[in-house]
C-alpha cells in the first residue's frame, strides 16, 4: 500500500518536470518545421541532386549500386544521405527537401531519448530524475546549432552520425550477442552517415579489449575492414574541403590544439562566430576538459563507462575536426554547424555532477544551489540562442526563397545568375560551385529528379 502510495506521489511530482521538458521540445519543432521549404540549399546541389542525377540514369540495379558506392562529397561518403535520397526518389518519383529535413531533424528527439536511457539510470525516484534532466531536455532542444537544421544533406550527415555513435556506444558496453550485433550495425550506419563515425574504431577496441572479449574486437576489425573498402572504392584523397585541390590525408597535419578545445567548449558560442565567442568557447572546454580530466583520475568512468566513452568519442571527433578544417581558423570551432557537440559536452558534464553530487543527497532540488543555477543557465542560454537561431533560420528561409524566384525570372532586372544564393566569401571555387549549381538544377528538373515548387 505504502509503495503504491509513493508511486501516486512521483508520477504526480514528475508532472512538472515532464512539462517543462514538452515545452522545450515542442517549442524547438514548431520553430524548426515554420520555416521548411522544398528547396535545395548550397551542399544539397552537390551532395544531393548531382548524385541522384547520375543515378536515375544509371541502367540497372547493379549500376546504380556502383554509383552508389563511387559517390563523394568533399572528403565524405553520404552513404546514409545518398541511401535516403534515392529511396525517396524510387518511392516518390522525385526528391522532396522538406521530407528530408524532417527526417533529418527527427534526429535531435531521438538523441533526447537516448541521453535520457544513460542519464541517472540507477534512480528510483522518477520525479527527481525528470527534475534533473529538465536542463538536459532545455540544452538539446535550443537553436545553437541552427546551421545544421532545415538542411537536408547537413541534417541527415551530421546528426544522425551522432545518433548512431552514442547508440554503438551503448550497444557495445551491453553483454549480449544482440547488443553486439546491433553495435556492429550502428557503427556502418555511423561510417555511412558521416566520416567521422571511423573515430569509433578506437573506442570500440578499448571498450572490448578492457572486457577480454577478443573474437569480438575481431569483428569489430572485419566491420571496419568492410567500410574503409567501400569508402575505398573510386575515392578522391585530393578532395580537401579546408584546402583547395589539397589531399584529405595532408589536411591532418594541421592539428591545432587551441582549435579542438574551443570545438569541445563551443556551447559557449553566444554571440556567433566572432572573437568573443571564440574566447568563451576556449574557457568553457579548457574548463570542460579539466572537470573530465578530473572525472578520469577520481574513476568514474569505472562507475559509468558509457557517459565516460561518450565523452571520449566528443574529444577524439574535436581531434578530428581540428586536424580537417582548423586551416580555416580558430573561429571556424565556433560554428553553428558544430555547437550540438559542445552543446553534449555539457549534457554529460551535468550528468556526471548530477551522479557525483546531487542524486544521493535528501535535499530539495530548489535548494540545490547547482541545481538552480544549471536551470536558469540552460533557460536563459536557450532563450538566447532561440531568438538568434529563428532569426538566423527566417533569413536563410527568405534567402533561398527570394533567390530561387528571381532565378526563375530570366531577362528582367531582378533576375539571379543562379538557383544557389552567393556565399559571404567569395571566391573561385564558390563561383564555380554556383555556376555548377545551375546546370545540375536544369538537369534534375529535366530528368525528372525534382520539381521546382509552384507559385
Amino acid at each position: 500500500m505504502r509503495s503504491e502510495t509513493r508511486g501516486k506521489r512521483q508520477l504526480a511530482g514528475a508532472v512538472i518536470p515532464a512539462l517543462l521538458i514538452a515545452v522545450a521540445a515542442v517549442t524547438f519543432y514548431s520553430s524548426l518545421f515554420s520555416h521548411l521549404v522544398n528547396l535545395p540549399f548550397y551542399d544539397d546541389y552537390n551532395a544531393l541532386l548531382r548524385f541522384l542525377n547520375e543515378a536515375v540514369q544509371a541502367k540497372g540495379a547493379a549500376a546504380k549500386f556502383w554509383v552508389f558506392l563511387a559517390g563523394q562529397h568533399n572528403e565524405y561518403k553520404l552513404f546514409f544521405v545518398h541511401g535516403l535520397a534515392l529511396a525517396q526518389v524510387e518511392l516518390l518519383g522525385h526528391v522532396d527537401f522538406v521530407q528530408l529535413c524532417v527526417l533529418g531533424d527527427s534526429a535531435v528527439l531521438v538523441l533526447a531519448f537516448q541521453l535520457w536511457s544513460m542519464f541517472l539510470q540507477s534512480e528510483k525516484d522518477l520525479a527527481r530524475r525528470m527534475a534533473l534532466f529538465v536542463p538536459v531536455a532545455w540544452l538539446i532542444f535550443q537553436l545553437s546549432y541552427w546551421e545544421t537544421l532545415t538542411w537536408a544533406m547537413a541534417a541527415l550527415q551530421n546528426l544522425w552520425v551522432i545518433v548512431f555513435s552514442l547508440g554503438t556506444v551503448r550497444c557495445l558496453l551491453q553483454p549480449s550477442r544482440k547488443s553486439y550485433a546491433g553495435a556492429l550495425i550502428l557503427y556502418a550506419l555511423a561510417i555511412a552517415a558521416s566520416g567521422n563515425g571511423f573515430l569509433l574504431l578506437p573506442l570500440g577496441l578499448v571498450i572490448l579489449a578492457t572486457r577480454r572479449q577478443i573474437a569480438r574486437a575481431a569483428g569489430w576489425l572485419a566491420c571496419t575492414a568492410g567500410c574503409i573498402a567501400a569508402y575505398a572504392y573510386h575515392y578522391n584523397v585530393m578532395s580537401s574541403q579546408a584546402r583547395s585541390r589539397g589531399s584529405v590525408f595532408s589536411t591532418l597535419m594541421h592539428l591545432r590544439p587551441d582549435y579542438s578545445i574551443a570545438f569541445i567548449g563551443n556551447a559557449g558560442a553566444i554571440a556567433g562566430s566572432s572573437p568573443i565567442s571564440v574566447w568563451i568557447s576556449l574557457t568553457l572546454g579548457a574548463v570542460l576538459l579539466l572537470f573530465f580530466g578530473w572525472l578520469a583520475w577520481r574513476g568514474y568512468a569505472r562507475r559509468n563507462p558509457m557517459v565516460s566513452c561518450c565523452v571520449l568519442f566528443l574529444i577524439l571527433t574535436a581531434v578530428g575536426v581540428a586536424g580537417m578544417r582548423s586551416d580555416y581558423g580558430l573561429i571556424q570551432s565556433t560554428s553553428s554547424r558544430y555547437t550540438i557537440y559542445g552543446a553534449l559536452a555539457v549534457i554529460f558534464a551535468w550528468t556526471a555532477i548530477c551522479e557525483e553530487f546531487l542524486e544521493l543527497r535528501d535535499e530539495m532540488l530548489l535548494n540545490s544551489g547547482p541545481y538552480l543555477a544549471m536551470m536558469i543557465g540552460t533557460v536563459l542560454l536557450s532563450f538566447w540562442m532561440d531568438g538568434i537561431g529563428c532569426r538566423e533560420l527566417v533569413g536563410r528561409e527568405h534567402e533561398v526563397v527570394n533567390w530561387m524566384a528571381a532565378y526563375e525570372r530570366p531577362g528582367t532586372p531582378e533576375s539571379a545568375d543562379s538557383p544557389m544564393p552567393p556565399f559571404k566569401q567569395q571566391s573561385a571555387a564558390t563561383i564555380e560551385w554556383r555556376a555548377q549549381a545551375q546546370e545540375i538544377l536544369k538537369e534534375s528538373v529535366q530528368l525528372g529528379v525534382y520539381e521546382l515548387p509552384k507559385h
